[in-house]
């Protein structure tokens, strides 16, 4: 890549002044040479990618999708303004409940069809994701045709289409909330951000992280579209919805947890680490915890939360926000909250890791200012590849000594890839400082 290794904002979307446009004659070849990184890119993530349609859990078909957003979107149709919290059975709809309009359109294409027009809609915004994030990253062909596969291929990606689940649409907005503040659109990013964490809680955190970095503008975006969902859903079905909601879809969860193996969390792993294969499909009711699993989850909790909040203090003092664009070492310390979202909420589904081909995006494009060294490239390389797994039943509930090893090992891959990807970034923020240029050597 031929860059320049100037001020930040060069390489976060500044002009690139170092290389000068290609003659046409030039510029024919060169198209043509990358004709074949990009058939191999996408039609080998696209093989890949139907095998993995064919082989990922869910067994059924779009069953979140049908079991919550479908029921929901039906009893609001039925009933409009009149219709009652619950707008499902137990298990069924989890989000706040104005949230269930957005499936109603959906049902004009019939129960046959809905669940494949929510798989287009999905398959639209992962590939949007993918564009948006060629563009911030500044990939040059032969990465973007990299992490196109990469898209295509990925384990969690492919759980979210198949459950009928909204984490790659999430993927998008995030995306498209760090295109807005790169482009200085603040209270607009925050918006988008503020809607991913309304639909999915464990990206709350993202609004203490730019309150704590006074990015006032995201922060009041987020408030506003996080607030507009809540009174939303009061106005319609009133406060005490929102109280049951929470001591239906939040309370259990602080105090109780899931050992199943989709749930790739701490929480999680520690379940599994005591009970084994016997409860790997079990998710109700959740669990108390045992003494063990209090100790080693405050032990992880502590490890984890203080060594994010001592980094961003030390980048706070080091390198202050000095503009309206994020800095590197902001955009590092945005994937590095994102990763401790999934690590420590908990219940993390696997289709929630998908949001890590975030901070793989921006590493490969040299836009997170991380050493280039081999414990980097060993770390986010072990992140992604633990990370994007397919996500299939590693082991069963038949007792069996290999089950009893890898429900408590092996199940847990997504989890070791976020560990994984989250030390490397905690290592390079630990390194990083306001002056420090972007890394210029070789590539991952």
């Amino acid at each position: 890549m031929s860059r320049s290794a100037g001020a930040e904002g060069d390489a976060l979307g500044g002009h690139d002044t170092a290389a000068a446009p290609k003659p046409a004659a030039e510029a024919k070849p060169a198209a043509k040479s990358r004709l074949p990184i990009w058939l191999a890119a996408g039609l080998g993530g696209v093989a890949v990618h139907l095998v993995l349609w064919q082989i990922s859990e869910p067994s059924a078909l779009f069953s979140d999708f049908f079991k919550a957003n479908w029921e929901a979107a039906a009893h609001l149709w039925e009933d409009g303004w009149n219709a009652t919290f619950p707008l499902t059975e137990k298990g069924g709809f989890s989000q706040l409940p104005s949230l269930g309009w957005l499936y109603v359109p959906f049902l004009a294409l019939g129960e046959s069809w809905a669940g494949w027009g929510w798989t287009a809609l999905g398959l639209a915004a992962l590939l949007a994701a993918w564009a948006l994030l060629v563009r911030l990253a500044r990939l040059e062909p032969p990465l973007a045709a990299a992490l196109l596969f990469c898209f295509l291929a990925n384990g969690p990606a492919v759980n979210s289409l198949r459950e009928g689940q909204t984490s790659h649409i999430m993927l998008f907005l995030l995306v498209a909330g760090l295109a807005l503040w790169r482009r200085r659109r603040e209270f607009l990013a925050g918006l988008a951000f503020g809607l991913c964490a309304a639909i999915k809680l464990p990206l709350l955190f993202l609004g203490v992280y730019f309150l704590y970095r006074r990015r006032w503008r995201i922060a009041a975006g987020g408030g506003a579209a996080v607030g507009l969902v809540v009174l939303t859903s009061a106005a319609q079905f009133g406060f005490g919805s929102l109280v049951a909601w929470y001591q239906e879809w939040v309370a259990p969860y602080l105090s109780g947890y899931i050992p199943a193996f989709n749930v790739q969390s701490i929480d999680g792993f520690l379940l599994r680490l005591e009970k084994g294969e016997a409860f790997m499909i079990h998710w109700d009711p959740p669990f108390a915890p045992s003494l063990f699993h209090r100790i080693a989850r405050a032990v992880a909790l502590i490890a984890l939360f203080g060594t994010t909040m001592w980094l961003i203090w030390r980048g706070a003092r080091l390198a202050p926000t000095a503009g309206a664009e994020p800095s590197p070492r902001e955009l590092v310390e945005f994937a590095l909250v994102i990763a401790l979202g999934l690590l420590t909420s908990p219940i993390s589904w696997t289709h929630y890791y998908v949001y890590l081909l975030i901070p793989w995006a921006l590493y490969l494009g040299r836009q997170l200012p991380l050493s280039d060294d081999v414990a980097t490239r060993w770390l986010m390389r072990l992140g992604y590849l633990g990370a994007s797994m397919p996500i299939v039943m590693w082991a069963t509930t038949e007792p069996s000594w290999y089950n009893a090893v890898l429900s408590r090992t092996v199940v847990s891959v997504c989890l070791i890839g976020g560990l994984s990807m989250f030390v490397a970034l905690a290592r390079g923020t630990w390194r990083a400082d306001r002056r420090a240029p972007l890394s210029q050597s070789s590539l991952p």
